[in-house]
């Protein structure tokens, strides 16, 4: 239940190699605003095909296909340097992850859980 709520850090959250600097809390505040499609992920993070959105006011909202039914889950995120925290309510219970965000740019992001697994999403 809560891979959903995962995978709302995992979209943020993401890595790619070849960039040579750092990515930086202005990056990611520039960058993160929008929808992103879940490329690639490991399985037990979020589904392949998943969507997260980052709305400029600290929402977050993530839609993952679980069958044949589409679940959507709600919350909210904070960026604090390279890290973004993301807090979904689900059954009552509040859970908060936290992703590294390894590449960013106007078109792709990479993220590492905080369990090491790595998520690559695509800009829509």
């Amino acid at each position: 239940m809560y891979a959903l709520a995962r995978f709302g850090i995992a979209a943020l959250l993401l890595t790619f190699t070849t960039s040579a600097r750092a990515v930086d809390e202005a990056d990611v505040a520039k960058f993160l605003i929008g929808k992103w499609e879940v490329t690639k992920a490991p399985e037990g993070t979020v589904p392949e095909g998943s969507i997260i959105e980052f709305t400029r006011d600290g929402k977050v909202k993530a839609s993952a296909k679980k069958g044949e039914s589409l679940e959507i889950t709600e919350g909210t995120y904070k960026i604090e340097k390279d890290t973004v925290t993301v807090t979904m309510k689900k059954d009552g219970e509040e859970k908060s992850h936290k992703a590294t965000i390894t590449k960013i740019n106007e078109k792709e992001m990479t993220c590492k859980h905080e369990d090491g697994k790595i998520v690559e999403l695509k800009k829509k």
